[in-house]
């Protein structure tokens, strides 16, 4: 075999090596397991920041039972929610956090369907939820 035969071959085996990594590495970047807004802040510290906010101080004044986690599938959240007598009562705080500072985005409240998204602090004096 000549050498330029040789130095095409090798020029081919390097771009077929370089191809087929590539398409092994993407198939296994579209496959792995996602952890949406994993920055290295911790679902703690996501609750001590909306634990902060005025609303979520009520709600867990009235409801001190109640579930508080750290939702991070569609957009990172915070819920705090208290189930009522039957199973499809509810009531549930939701605080958004913006991932890239860390500060409150935006919040409602969700009483089994009805969204309240103003003056949530007024309505979380005055609503009245079995639980």
């Amino acid at each position: 075999m000549n050498k330029q035969k040789l130095a095409i071959l090798t020029v081919v085996w390097a771009i077929a090596v370089v191809t087929v990594s590539y398409a092994l590495f993407a198939l296994y970047d579209y496959y792995k397991p996602r952890t949406f807004y994993d920055n290295g802040v911790s679902d703690e510290e996501y609750i001590a920041i909306t634990n902060q906010t005025l609303e979520a101080q009520k709600f867990l004044e009235k409801y001190p039972n109640s579930v508080v986690q750290v939702d991070r599938s569609g957009s990172l959240a915070v819920d705090y929610r208290v189930n009522g007598h039957l199973n499809s009562e509810y009531l549930r705080l939701r605080i958004f956090i913006d991932w890239r500072t860390n500060k409150i985005d935006d919040m409602f409240v969700d009483n089994s369907g009805t969204y309240i998204r103003e003056h949530i602090l007024e309505y979380l004096e005055t609503v009245d939820f079995p639980n």
